[in-house]
C-alpha cells in the first residue's frame, strides 16, 4: 500500500459509454491501491475515473476536473474521511458533487456520521463489483433527475 502519491498519482481515463450522454466523472480516494484500482476497473467502461491516495490529492484533482461523484474511504492518511465529506458538502463549489463512502468501517456510528456529514451512499468493503456498479448507476440516475438548482 503506497499512500505517498508518487507511484499513485491521479489518473484520468475515459471511455465512451453506450449512451450519447457524457461519461460520469468519478473520483476515487483510497490509500489502498488495490482496492481503489479494483473499484476503478469495475466502472471504467462507463465512467471517467480518477484515483488518488488521499484527500489532499483528491482536492487537487477536483481543481483540474470537477467530478460528478466522489467515492471515498473513511480512513484517509491526511484528513479524516468525515471531515473530508463535510468539507466537500459545505463548500459552495463542490456541494452538488455526490459522495459515496466505500470503507471497511462498518459500525452504525460510522454510517450515521457519514450520512450526517453529507454522504449520499455507504458501502462496506469488500464490495462486490456488480453491487458497486449498480450503486454508481443509481447515483448517476439520481444526479440526472435532480437539477443543480435543487441542491442547497
Amino acid at each position: 500500500m503506497n499512500a505517498g502519491g508518487s507511484d499513485y498519482s491521479a489518473r484520468m481515463t475515459a471511455r465512451g459509454n453506450q449512451y450519447s450522454r457524457p461519461a460520469l466523472a468519478v473520483l476515487i480516494i483510497d490509500p489502498d491501491v488495490e482496492s481503489a484500482e479494483r473499484l476503478a476497473r469495475t466502472i471504467n467502461a462507463r465512467c471517467a475515473v480518477a484515483v488518488t491516495p488521499n484527500a489532499q490529492a483528491g482536492l487537487a484533482a477536483m481543481r483540474v476536473k470537477m467530478p460528478d461523484l466522489i467515492v471515498t474511504e473513511l480512513d484517509l492518511p491526511d484528513i479524516g474521511g468525515i471531515d473530508f465529506i463535510k468539507t466537500v458538502h459545505n463548500t459552495p463549489a463542490t456541494r452538488n458533487v455526490l459522495l459515496m463512502v466505500v470503507t471497511s468501517r462498518a459500525t452504525i456510528r460510522d454510517k450515521i456520521a457519514a450520512f450526517q456529514a453529507g454522504a449520499d451512499d455507504f458501502l462496506v468493503k469488500p464490495v462486490e463489483a456488480q453491487l458497486f456498479e449498480i450503486h454508481v448507476q443509481l447515483l448517476s440516475r439520481f444526479r440526472q433527475t435532480i437539477q443543480p438548482s435543487s441542491f442547497s
